[in-house]
């Protein structure tokens, strides 16, 4: 993202932190690389930024060996070429905390925006950045009102007179929503030591600088354990158009559907030389035809390919990905069926039935596929 007046914003994605409390959890991935619908967390914060047309991304990430450096290099640096952007990986070769790899990106950086990988919410990130650039603010951070659930019965008390007696209830707390925009007198405050940000804002105060709150009321979660995975997951299929359409103008749309029989589901199979999508195994779909509804695209796709006409084809999801294969944004418009009996193909394509539980394991399965079978709860 350009800024006038010289100089660019940059964003940190904090991806260094251990992640105990996932592990400790029953959790098998990096808490990073923990899919929510099928995207790891790191990516949907990618597009996030994407997004918000940041083209200059950095991520903080634990010393080799590490998965989670291998993604950001591997798939996370391919996502940000393909939509415009550059993205390098740091590595903390010591734990810097919540904040104290910014000192190590941020040089040359007009704003730098940080946001953590295990967050993920709808916020405007380039309306908050914009905003502390027009403020002046040394340091300010996103904070909304969250609810929180007392785990005990509260007495209200007139000195030793109960008033009121509420079993565990709810209150809203203003907090912080670990979303930061940095100036440069604030990066100067950190040295490349371990820092987490209620530090840094304290020696912000302390050098008489200025730090600010930029409320706000867009979804927010904070992903720590398997159990906020469940409710990610439930807070991104609530807000979807949100969450996943993140393209404004996505270059392609296209139909697919997750046919199910019994444990199997049918994938097609798009050899190497597919000019989107290549050499991995997808749903069955395609594109929509001028003038027509999602709804009719399917209806047509799964005549013309496989010879469905009478299964009841139902909306599951709508997702953006951006295609390796061509470098295009798809905005992929996903159904669901049910049938009984065998199906076959009409346009000499390749179609198989395949275990639902084997499909997260093997490297062949697109991820447009994954992610369609994840809206379903089918992976």
């Amino acid at each position: 993202m350009k800024m006038t007046g010289g100089g660019h914003v940059r964003a940190l994605v904090m991806a260094g932190g251990g992640g105990q409390r996932m592990r400790l959890s029953g959790a098998t991935h990096p808490k990073p690389l923990m899919p929510v619908r099928g995207v790891p967390l790191l990516e949907r914060n990618l597009y996030a930024l994407l997004a918000a047309r940041i083209d200059d991304i950095v991520i903080a990430a634990p010393a080799s060996p590490s998965k989670i450096g291998e993604f950001a290099r591997g798939r996370g640096a391919l996502l940000a070429k393909l939509a415009g952007a550059e993205l390098r990986v740091i590595e903390e070769q010591s734990p810097l905390g919540t904040i104290g790899a910014a000192a190590l990106a941020g040089e040359g950086a007009r704003s730098l925006l940080v946001v953590n990988a295990d967050n993920l919410t709808t916020l405007d990130l380039r309306a908050f950045v914009e905003e502390h650039e027009a403020t002046g603010a040394d340091m300010t951070m996103a904070s909304h009102l969250h609810p929180m659930r007392l785990p005990y019965g509260e007495l209200l008390l007139d000195g030793t007179r109960v008033l009121e007696y509420r079993e565990k209830p709810t209150h809203r707390f203003r907090v912080c929503s670990a979303i930061y925009a940095l100036c440069p007198r604030a990066i100067a405050l950190l040295d490349g030591t371990r820092c987490d940000a209620p530090d840094l804002a304290r020696r912000v105060i302390a050098a008489g600088g200025s730090v600010r709150a930029k409320d706000h009321d867009a979804p927010w979660i904070d992903v720590n354990d398997v159990e906020a995975v469940a409710a990610a997951e439930r807070l991104v299929a609530e807000h979807e158009g949100a969450f996943d359409c993140w393209h404004p103008t996505p270059e392609v749309q296209v139909v697919g559907c997750v046919i199910v029989r019994g444990d199997e589901v049918l994938l097609e199979y798009r050899p190497p030389t597919a000019r989107c999508y290549a050499a991995q195994w997808d749903t069955p779909g395609g594109h929509i035809a001028a003038g027509e509804t999602p709804e009719q695209a399917i209806a047509r796709e799964l005549d013309e390919e496989l010879g469905i006409r009478r299964a009841a084809i139902r909306p599951a999801a709508r997702f953006d990905d951006l295609d390796l294969t061509s470098g295009r944004v798809f905005r992929h418009h996903v159904f669901h069926a049910e049938i009984d009996g065998g199906v076959a193909p009409r346009d000499g394509q390749t179609i198989a039935w395949h275990r639902r539980s084997h499909l997260t394991t093997r490297d062949d399965v697109g991820v447009a596929a994954l992610r369609s079978l994840a809206a379903l709860g089918a992976s």
